[in-house]
C-alpha cells in the first residue's frame, strides 16, 4: 500500500512540476512578445516623429499589434524626402531608399536615414570646413533634410553649385 501512495505522490509531483514548467515558459514567451511589441511600437513612434508622418494607432489600441499602426506621409514628409533625394544625387555616399519610399515602407525608410547619419555628419564637416564662422557644422545636411535650414554661406554655396537650392530659394536662417 505504501508503494502505491509513493507512486501516486511521485506522479502528482511530476505533473505539478510539468505544469509549472509549461506555465513558466508560456509566461516567459508572452513577456517576450509583449516586449517585442513595445519595442516595435517605439519604432513606429520614432519613425513617425522623424519622418513627419501622421500616425493612426486606433486599430493598434484595439488589437495591441503594432503592425496595425498606419503611417501616412504629410507635406513635411514629402519636403524632407525631396531634400533627401536631391542630397543623395549630389553626394554619392548618401543612400536614398527610392523603392521603400514608393512602397511606403516607412520603417525601412527611417532605418536608411539613420544608417546615413554618420556619413552625413562627416560630409557636413567636410563641406563646412572652410566657413571661418566658428566651429565646423557636422549637422548641416541633417538640419537641411529635416527642416530645410541652411546655416552658413559655404553650405548654401554647395547647395547652389549642385542645383539643390538657387539664390532665389534661400531660406531665412
Amino acid at each position: 500500500m505504501k508503494r502505491k501512495w509513493m507512486f501516486v505522490i511521485t506522479i502528482a509531483v511530476v505533473l505539478v512540476l510539468c505544469l509549472g514548467m509549461v506555465y513558466y515558459f508560456w509566461h516567459k514567451d508572452q513577456q517576450e512578445k509583449e516586449e517585442a511589441n513595445r519595442v516595435l511600437f517605439g519604432k513606429y513612434v520614432n519613425t513617425a516623429g522623424n519622418l513627419h508622418l501622421e500616425m493612426d494607432s486606433s486599430k493598434y489600441n484595439r488589437t495591441g499589434d503594432p503592425h496595425d499602426i498606419e503611417l501616412t506621409p504629410t507635406n513635411l514628409t514629402y519636403d524632407l524626402l525631396q531634400r533627401w533625394e536631391a542630397m543623395a544625387e549630389a553626394i554619392p555616399t548618401i543612400e536614398y531608399p527610392e523603392e521603400d519610399v514608393e512602397q511606403e515602407n516607412w520603417l525601412e525608410v527611417f532605418n536608411t536615414l539613420v544608417n546615413n547619419r554618420p556619413g552625413m555628419e562627416v560630409t557636413s564637416e567636410e563641406i563646412t570646413k572652410g566657413t571661418g564662422e566658428g566651429s565646423v557644422n557636422s549637422m548641416a545636411i541633417n538640419d537641411y533634410l529635416y527642416k530645410g535650414t541652411v546655416y552658413n554661406d559655404i553650405f548654401r554655396e554647395f547647395l547652389e553649385e549642385n542645383g539643390i537650392e538657387g539664390p532665389d530659394q534661400r531660406r531665412l536662417e
